[in-house]
């Protein structure tokens, strides 16, 4: 008979009115490799309690061979249902613990699944986020499965119960690219155009001059002489 026992240290970073949570660490090697993983909020989990997301990344975790795992998010407010209106905001506080972290992570394992692929506000977050990241970037990586398929959540059904960790490519900033995007060219008006424009614009002429044309002055003193000759 074999009797194994495991002390699992646990820590978690709250705000001062415990709406926010910064981080949630548990430790139970020293002596293996550690991990930061980064998804959108925090719920129900604490320093005992266990929500469906913790639950899979410990199990996970664990089988790739991690000693402990601190979770962040992209947002630290508290909550079971997000609203990307009025909840999705860069916060510098949770920035920066979220920096402190992984500068004591072996990989920082970016897990907020595709949310920002449907929101322009939370990419705009997550790129200033990634920002922060990238001294790390020879870390960063995500978390795909054996069909080649990357950039899950851990709570997809796809990779529950089996994670292949993935280098992650920070991508370029959604501000960027629309830097990037051309101007519109301004079409140039032909010179008859121009001329029929500023023929408009005259304030100087009347609706009638406008409408009628001008009659060369040879014809009009012509006119005289050919009734004369009748």
């Amino acid at each position: 008979m074999q009797t194994e026992k495991m002390l699992v240290r646990t820590e978690a970073v709250y705000s001062d009115d415990r709406t926010r949570r910064y981080l949630l660490h548990r430790e139970w090697d020293v002596k293996k490799p550690k991990a930061l993983i980064i998804m959108t909020n925090p719920s129900t989990a604490g320093t005992i309690a266990l929500d469906f997301t913790t639950m899979y990344i410990l199990n996970n975790i664990t089988a790739l061979g991690y000693g402990s795992v601190t979770t962040a998010n992209l947002v630290s407010k508290i909550t079971l249902r997000l609203s990307v209106k009025d909840d999705i905001e860069a916060e510098d506080e949770n920035f920066d613990q979220i920096v402190k972290a992984a500068q004591k992570a072996d990989k920082v394992i970016i897990a907020w699944g595709r949310i920002g692929e449907t929101s322009v506000k939370v990419r705009a977050v997550q790129d200033k986020l990634l920002a922060r990241l990238e001294p790390f970037k020879e870390k960063l990586c995500e978390i795909g499965n054996e069909s080649g398929e990357s950039g899950f959540h851990p709570l997809a059904p796809q990779i529950r119960s089996h994670w292949i960790l993935n280098p992650y490519e920070i991508p370029e900033p959604i501000a960027s690219k629309e830097e990037k995007q051309p101007k519109p060219k301004v079409k140039r008006k032909s010179k008859s155009q121009e001329a029929k424009a500023a023929d408009t614009d005259d304030p100087c002429k009347s609706e009638q001059d406008r409408s009628i044309p001008s009659v060369p002055d040879n014809i009009t003193d012509q006119q005289p002489q050919k009734e004369a000759a009748k």
